[in-house]
C-alpha cells in the first residue's frame, strides 16, 4: 500500500513535465488569407530592389550579418512565413537605426513606400490568424502553479518548490510564459522527484485510503487524530465521557497497529 501511494506521490509530482498539452494549430495555405495581387507586384517590383539597394550588403545569405538573412525572401509567401523578422525591421527602420549612418540612407518616399508594404502585408497576416494563438509550446508548472496543484490535490499547503530555484521570466516579463518553462534540467528534474519523495512521507495510510498532514512522525499522526476526536466530542459530551471515549480510541488503535506488525513479522 505504501509502495503505491509513493508511486502515486511521483506520478503526482512530475505533472508539471506534461500538465499542460501541446497544441499545433495549422493553418493550410488554401484556408489562410492571399495577399493581395498588388502586395505581390509591390513586393517584386519595390521592396525586393530597395532591399537589394539598401540591405543585402549586409544581410545576404552570405554576408548575414546579425544572423539577419533578407535575401531569402523571394516571394510574400516566405514573407509571411516569418512575420517578427519584418516587425524587427519596422522598428529598426522607424528608429533610424537601420541602415547604419555611414551606409547609403532611403529617400523619405523609399522609407515610406517600404514601411507602407509592410505594415500592410502584416496587417493582412494578422487578420488571416484571428483567434490562431500560434505554437504554443509544452512546458512545466511555474512554482507557484506548482505549489498550488500539490495544495488542491493533497489539502495540505506543503510548497514542494520552495528549494526550486527561481522560475526564470520570458522576453515578456512573465514568469508563467511558456516559452520560460519548456526546459527542466538535471538539477531541477532531481529536486522534483526529492519533491515527491518529501510529499509521499506526508501521507498517512487510512484503513480505507490515504490522507496527506502538515507532519510526517506518526506521533503527530495520533496527535491530529486526538485533536480531530477531541474537537469532535466537546460538543455533546462531557469531560468523563470524553477521556473515556480517547482512551477507547487509542487502545483500538493500538491493538490494530499490534496485529499488523505482528501479521508481518510472523510472514517473514
Amino acid at each position: 500500500m505504501r509502495s503505491i501511494a509513493l508511486i502515486t506521490l511521483l506520478m503526482t509530482a512530475l505533472l508539471p513535465l506534461a500538465i499542460v498539452v501541446s497544441i499545433l494549430l495549422v493553418n493550410s495555405p488554401t484556408s489562410a488569407q492571399k495577399p493581395k495581387a498588388e502586395s505581390r507586384d509591390s513586393f517584386a517590383t519595390v521592396v525586393q530592389p530597395l532591399m537589394a539597394k539598401y540591405c543585402l550588403e549586409c544581410h545576404s545569405t552570405k554576408a548575414k550579418k546579425g544572423s539577419l538573412d533578407l535575401e531569402r525572401f523571394a516571394t510574400t509567401v516566405d514573407v509571411r512565413k516569418h512575420p517578427k523578422v519584418w516587425e524587427g525591421i519596422i522598428e529598426q527602420l522607424e528608429a533610424g537605426e537601420m541602415p547604419p549612418k555611414e551606409k547609403p540612407q532611403p529617400t523619405a518616399e523609399e522609407k515610406k513606400q517600404l514601411l507602407a508594404w509592410t505594415h500592410d502585408l502584416l496587417e493582412l497576416e494578422a487578420k488571416s490568424r484571428v483567434g490562431d494563438p500560434g505554437f504554443v509550446p509544452l512546458r512545466r508548472l511555474s512554482n507557484p502553479e506548482y505549489n498550488n496543484t500539490i495544495r488542491d490535490l493533497t489539502g495540505v499547503d506543503l510548497q514542494p518548490a520552495r528549494e526550486f530555484p527561481a522560475d526564470g521570466a520570458a522576453g515578456e516579463g512573465f514568469t508563467n510564459a511558456a516559452e520560460a518553462l519548456t526546459e527542466i534540467s538535471p538539477a531541477l528534474l532531481t529536486k522534483y522527484l526529492n519533491a515527491s519523495k518529501d510529499i509521499a512521507d506526508h501521507a498517512v495510510l487510512l484503513p480505507d485510503g490515504i490522507r496527506f498532514s502538515p507532519s510526517k512522525t506518526r506521533r503527530d499522526w495520533t496527535n491530529e487524530g486526538v485533536t480531530s476526536l477531541r474537537a469532535f466530542y466537546q460538543h455533546f459530551a462531557t469531560k468523563d465521557e470524553l477521556l473515556l471515549a480517547l482512551v477507547e480510541r487509542i487502545m483500538v488503535d493500538a491493538t490494530e497497529r499490534w496485529r499488523v506488525e505482528t501479521d508481518a513479522l510472523s510472514k517473514r
